[in-house]
């Protein structure tokens, strides 16, 4: 199982790369719970999480994310991510600055079947606030 988990992590990393809901589809689960700090409550399935893709990709239309580190433990998944990208819209009321992000990301993923059925996603948005000048010099 640890084999096939491995494989399905970099499929999802090929997925939110790309966007392509069919390869979603390979991976989440139609009921999966996706906690990010977007949004107060779990969204929900693939919509779910094209809705994380989209707040990410209208901000940083060239992101990419990198797998660096995987731990598998039975149908759990402690994952931690690198994304890259050019800020180029508005994200989190911060205007489009033009400055290129490098934000580490830790992430905890739940299988079943082979399926994401839960995410809860911990992107240091401390660090990519104060790469595009969001934060008081102090913090940044």
């Amino acid at each position: 199982m640890t084999t096939d988990l491995r494989e399905t992590m970099q499929r999802f990393v090929e997925f939110i790369n790309s966007g392509d809901p069919s390869m979603g589809r390979e991976v989440i689960s139609p009921d999966a719970a996706f906690l990010t700090p977007f949004s107060p409550t779990p969204l929900r399935g693939l919509e779910g999480y094209l809705q994380i893709l989209e707040v990410m990709r209208g901000a940083f239309p060239d992101v990419q994310w990198s797998l660096e580190q995987l731990v598998v433990e039975g149908g759990q998944v402690a994952a931690r991510f690198e994304l890259r990208g050019t800020h180029r819209g508005e994200f989190l009321g911060v205007a489009a600055t033009g400055k290129q992000v490098a934000v580490g990301a830790s992430n905890f993923y739940r299988f079943s079947d082979g399926l994401i059925v839960d995410e809860t996603g911990q992107p240091d948005l401390l660090s990519l606030l104060g790469q595009i000048g969001a934060l008081p010099p102090a913090l940044a």
